[in-house]
């Protein structure tokens, strides 16, 4: 009689036994991840005013020197613990402008004291070369609608009236599972550890570091790196053809979001290499002889995973992969453990 071939023969815990673990590990990595969000959420207008640090170099670069970033004056909660509060704000608490600060119907406008004569009638010319200014402050409600439409031509805009809370909700979100990440890598480490060989414990105990502090170099190259640099190209190709940029709040979230992602993700090159090459599947022979090929998938790839269609982007996550393609042929000449089998 054939002998059964079924996934958990070879094991001490049932199929019922597996999905036990694996829905006690799941429910701890989601606790995390509720945790960390919880936690993003109190520092999210840190979080946020970061994420916007980016555009507002490369708009002052080009020149465009009223755009403004402002950080919230009070957290998430303070906020929300405000919205739903019938308490009025305590005198003392109110903000007091300053005696030198103009409100919002006021224009200061500043003269010389001779045309200030002339246009009472109290002197005649010559008008002496040098002399003294003095300021009016001239007040308008017509002022304040003017300075509302400047201040709101220099910010980042929204087309929807839930696209803020939406945008600040999403970056929370995004930055709570970057913070719960090693969390939910280890909780899956234990579920999958067991079922693994010692020699293979070994190639996760080295790769598995490497790996995250590569996806860390990647994440942060692609941040201060290439999306700047990728920002700058833009705003200067709009400035080319004389086209206005004002960015769209949640447009540009996206993007300052996935662009670091998405430099994370493909600096795992040479942990795919070594993977594919443990297997089996591949040799370093075979990466070398075939690199033409491998500059040309690096290519494709780095076009399909920038987040913009420019050649400049483009450009500036092929030239990493490139070296990393070449650190991965170096890596994988280690062994560790002994080799592995080669699929058959």
């Amino acid at each position: 009689m054939a002998r059964s071939r079924d996934l958990f023969d070879d094991t001490t815990m049932t199929f019922g036994e597996h999905l036990e673990v694996l829905r006690v590990h799941v429910f701890r990595a989601v606790l995390g991840i509720v945790i960390a969000v919880s936690i993003t959420l109190f520092f999210g207008d840190r979080i946020f005013y970061w994420l916007r640090t980016p555009v507002e170099n490369a708009m002052k670069s080009r020149g465009i020197e009223n755009i403004t970033i402002d950080v919230p004056k009070v957290s998430f909660y303070t906020y929300l613990a405000n919205l739903f509060s019938s308490k009025e704000t305590p005198p003392d608490e109110l903000v007091v402008e300053p005696p030198e600060t103009l409100r919002a119907d006021q224009l200061r406008v500043t003269v010389r004291k001779s045309d200030l004569l002339k246009a009472a009638g109290q002197l005649s010319p010559p008008v002496p070369e040098s002399e003294e200014s003095v300021y009016l402050i001239i007040t308008a409600p017509e002022f304040a609608q003017l300075r509302k439409v400047v201040d709101d031509t220099s910010k980042i805009t929204t087309l929807k009236m839930e696209e803020g809370f939406m945008s600040y909700m999403k970056v929370c979100f995004f930055a709570g599972l970057l913070l719960a990440s090693p969390w939910v890598f280890y909780q899956l480490w234990l579920f999958i550890a067991a079922g693994l060989y010692p020699h293979e414990r070994k190639y996760v105990h080295v790769y598995l570091p490497m790996s995250i502090v590569l996806f860390v170099l990647g994440a942060l190259s692609g941040y201060f790196y290439a999306f700047p640099l990728m920002l700058d190209f833009l705003i200067g190709f709009n400035d080319w053809l004389g086209i206005g940029f004002t960015p769209r709040l949640s447009e540009y979230i996206s993007m300052a979001m996935l662009m670091p992602l998405m430099f994370g993700v493909s600096f795992q090159l040479p942990m795919v290499m070594v993977f594919l090459e443990r297997i089996g599947v591949c040799s370093i022979n075979t990466y070398k002889d075939n690199w033409r090929i491998a500059v040309l998938v690096i290519s494709i790839a780095s076009m399909v995973l920038t987040t913009s269609p420019d050649p400049w982007s483009m450009i500036l996550m092929m030239v990493p992969l490139l070296l990393l393609y070449v650190f991965g042929i170096f890596l994988c000449r280690f062994r560790i453990g002994g080799p592995a089998s080669p699929i058959r």
